[in-house]
């Protein structure tokens, strides 16, 4: 079972850093969050550049992806971060949906946060000395928490984008 499961995590970890298509637009949602905008603002929506656009000071960085299908895919980046680490749970999209007259930000679960979810519950009626390991759920939903923050500015991005803001950190403060 052990193996089973770091098969799937260094699985998930080479779909991530190939940045896979098809990886980025299944699974199951954790996060979605709806930006309504009429037809002129999504024609002249850019979604490029998102990274300088997003506070860094606390959280891992995001990493953005164009993929063939005009989404653009996030996901926290692996470049080296001192200040804390945690799991990451989720995977993001950003989906552009001109007949719905709205962008979508969504967060996909980890393969393997929901492998090492759906395997700990046998684990443990199987051998009830393995208790502890319950401590694994804690962590996961920290870690979602945290990641929550992120998607949330992620969304506050984005909806600055569509109203045509500037983000704060670029408005000049002797004005």
């Amino acid at each position: 079972m052990a193996i089973a499961l770091i098969a799937v995590m260094l699985m998930e970890l080479l779909l991530l850093i190939f940045w896979a298509p098809f990886f980025f637009r299944t699974g199951i949602v954790l996060f979605n969050q709806r930006i309504a905008a009429s037809p002129a603002k999504l024609a002249r929506l850019s979604l490029s550049g998102l990274e300088q656009d997003l506070p860094t000071e606390r959280w891992m960085s995001q990493a953005f992806h164009a993929l063939p299908d005009g989404s653009v895919a996030f996901r926290e980046s692996f470049a080296p971060y001192f200040a804390g680490r945690y799991f990451p749970l989720m995977r993001g999209q950003l989906v552009v949906d001109k007949r719905r007259r709205e962008v979508r930000v969504i967060g996909r679960c980890s393969w393997f946060a929901l492998a090492m979810t759906v395997m700990l519950l046998p684990i443990i009626l199987i051998h009830p000395v393995a208790w502890p390991m319950l401590a694994f759920l804690l962590v996961f939903y920290m870690g979602y928490r945290i990641q929550l923050r992120g998607y949330a500015e992620v969304v506050e991005v984005v909806r600055a984008r569509v109203r045509c803001e500037l983000p704060r950190r670029f408005i000049d403060p002797r004005r």
